[in-house]
């Protein structure tokens, strides 16, 4: 009994896998047997992958294509019309193996009606995706013939065979993928190079890198620009107009680029990696991680080639300039922000033409009073031209004339006006206002915090300055010039500093009362108001669909989880006639003639 025990914990233990091929041999047990010398003649096709570029994979899909023309002897009534290989391709996705996705739309067109391949492996690692690919095949009428396998797609117990073996195959693939990932951790660890080596300021040598002078002192250059004051686009004008050389041997250089070097902790002599990662084993679509705070580091093994210290507060520079800065107005916290170029302009982003397209801004010819108006006209039209000019077949083509600027800003207020009538939507509004204006006390700490930090480096700047001089390392004029500069920052850092600590404490609920901002909103539609404020527009205009030259659709949001796609209702139409335009032209000093005019007609939808 006890040795009956022994034998039965030890089936339990085998494996899935083993339990699978069990299950074949017994389904298939004399399938493999069957012969296709007892049918017609047959167009036929091979296809054959191996998943790497290695020598040793060549080899192997050498041996592929010998085995299949081996085999052919077996089949005298096999007409072979093509052989489809891919070499170095995954099994995991079809679309990454273009001479597979070639021989399937070479069935769709009936140009054969037998696959042959080794086994399901060469075929497909997806479980899913080989099923769905011979089931389209068997609607083309064509089979597919898994031969070591012995499994044909037109037998009935074809597809529950091939069904396990797939499964199979996409277990060895994702086993593999995990074995992948553990090497590449222990590679990680180790400090191996990744990449081909294209790197500003170091030349391959091996598995490490060496220091190329001539690119090193480059990106010397960069960081010394940059700690001095200067943005992106000056530094790549200033290497320009100094004739340095990019990493590719070019005097070509753009902002990403200079971006892209001033980030990169190896040139303070650390390592990142993790910078992207794959979403499955299947899917193998590359996710770029942006959070920097997840990326692994590990120290270099060549040299680095500038200091930690001047990246690090390169680094700090480049936090301070795309953060908030919070001012001290009137005993009130106001926030600002600096170092951040808004791309885009408020109608080219709402504006849609009747015809789908987007709408571009255009600067007019400025009138007699030096003012220069603004028109939007139609990308579409741009691009191919009006009916009324080209004499063309309609599609494709747009007539819609130019919106003035000063139109949509009027409509803008108006539109607002209405709404803010209702004061239900004028509570809604002014709770998202409330809500997206609160100022964690935390975010400012932060913020300081980083200031401290500069302020610190400062300091030890003077110090070694200071050491320096004494060493007789520099000269009295580098000194001087050195130490103003670095006392000109360390007083701005100081003076943010003391912005910050002079405001008064952000309270846990709102920095700005429920009435400040209601009397800011009804301010905005104040018929005296000339201000358009843009961030009112933003935040709840999905879209303004431009019908005709006299016609809007306004399509607006007063929830923040809704978005476009969410289907509207009409709220309300109105006219804003030649009178009610004369009257916004009037205050704001403009003129508008009646015969240069015609009503405007709006459709609010929320």
């Amino acid at each position: 009994m006890a040795a009956r025990q022994v034998i039965g914990n030890k089936s339990l233990l085998c494996s899935q896998k083993k339990v699978y091929f069990i299950l074949i041999r017994k389904i298939t047990g004399e399938q493999k047997m069957k012969n296709y010398q007892t049918v017609g003649n047959k167009k036929v096709v091979f296809y054959g992958r191996v998943s790497t570029e290695h020598e040793e994979q060549t080899y192997a899909l050498g041996n592929q294509m010998q085995w299949y023309e081996e085999l052919k002897k077996s089949y005298p009534n096999w007409i072979i019309i093509e052989r489809y290989v891919d070499d170095g391709s995954s099994g995991t996705q079809a679309k990454k193996r273009p001479e597979f996705m070639r021989m399937i739309d070479d069935a769709k067109m009936g140009k054969f009606d037998l696959i042959v391949t080794r086994e399901v492996a060469r075929f497909a690692r997806n479980t899913v995706e080989c099923l769905e690919i011979t089931r389209q095949l068997k609607n083309y009428g064509v089979e597919v013939f898994f031969v070591q396998d012995g499994i044909r797609t037109m037998d009935n117990e074809g597809e529950m065979i091939l069904t396990i073996r797939a499964m199979v195959a996409q277990e060895e693939s994702r086993k593999m993928s995990e074995r992948i990932k553990a090497g590449q951790a222990i590679s990680r660890k180790n400090g191996v190079l990744y990449g081909n080596g294209n790197l500003l300021g170091y030349d391959r040598v091996g598995d490490t890198y060496v220091n190329n002078q001539e690119q090193a002192e480059t990106v010397r250059m960069i960081f010394d620009l940059y700690e001095s004051g200067l943005g992106v686009q000056a530094i790549r004008n200033e290497l320009i107009k100094r004739e340095r050389i990019n990493s590719s041997g070019l005097i070509k250089w753009d902002s990403t680029r200079i971006l892209r070097c001033l980030k990169n902790t190896i040139y303070k002599g650390i390592m990142a990696y993790n910078k992207s990662h794959r979403n499955n084993f299947l899917e193998q679509k590359v996710i770029i991680n942006h959070d920097e705070n997840t990326f692994e580091y590990v120290a270099a093994t060549f040299e680095p080639i500038i200091s930690e210290e001047q990246w690090e507060h390169c680094k700090l520079i480049r936090e301070s300039r795309r953060n908030m800065r919070i001012v001290n107005v009137d005993g009130k916290a106001k926030r600002q922000f600096w170092g951040v170029h808004k791309g885009w302009n408020i109608w080219t982003k709402k504006l849609r033409c009747q015809c789908g397209s987007s709408m571009r801004m255009d600067k007019w010819r400025p009138k007699l009073n030096g003012e220069r108006p603004v028109g939007y006209k139609c990308y579409n039209q741009i691009n191919k031209g009006a009916n009324n000019i080209t004499n063309r077949e309609s599609e494709g083509f747009c007539d819609m004339r130019a919106i003035c600027g000063w139109k949509l800003e009027m409509m803008a207020k108006v539109v607002f006006r209405k709404l803010w009538k209702d004061s239900e939507l004028l509570e809604k509004s002014i709770k998202i206002f409330m809500n997206e204006t609160v100022m964690e006390q935390q975010d400012i700490e932060r913020i300081k915090n980083n200031y401290r930090l500069e302020i610190k480096k400062f300091n030890e700047k003077a110090e070694r300055l200071i050491e320096m001089r004494l060493n007789g390392e520099i000269d009295r004029d580098t000194y001087l010039r050195l130490k103003v500069t670095a006392d000109a920052d360390k007083k701005q850092a100081e003076q943010q500093l003391l912005d910050y600590e002079n405001l008064p404490r952000v309270a846990q609920s709102y920095p700005f009362s429920k009435e400040e901002i209601k009397k800011h909103l009804l301010d905005f539609v104040s018929p005296n108001s000339t201000d358009i404020d843009e961030n009112i527009i933003d935040k709840f205009v999905t879209q303004i669909k431009v019908e005709s030259e006299t016609e809007f659709s306004w399509y607006l949001c007063f929830d923040s989880k809704e978005n476009f796609n969410t289907e509207k209702k009409l709220y309300c139409t109105f006219t804003i006639s030649f009178k009610d335009a004369l009257k916004y032209r009037n205050k704001r000093k403009q003129l508008l003639r009646q015969n240069q005019y015609k009503d405007l007609e709006v459709s609010l939808y929320i």
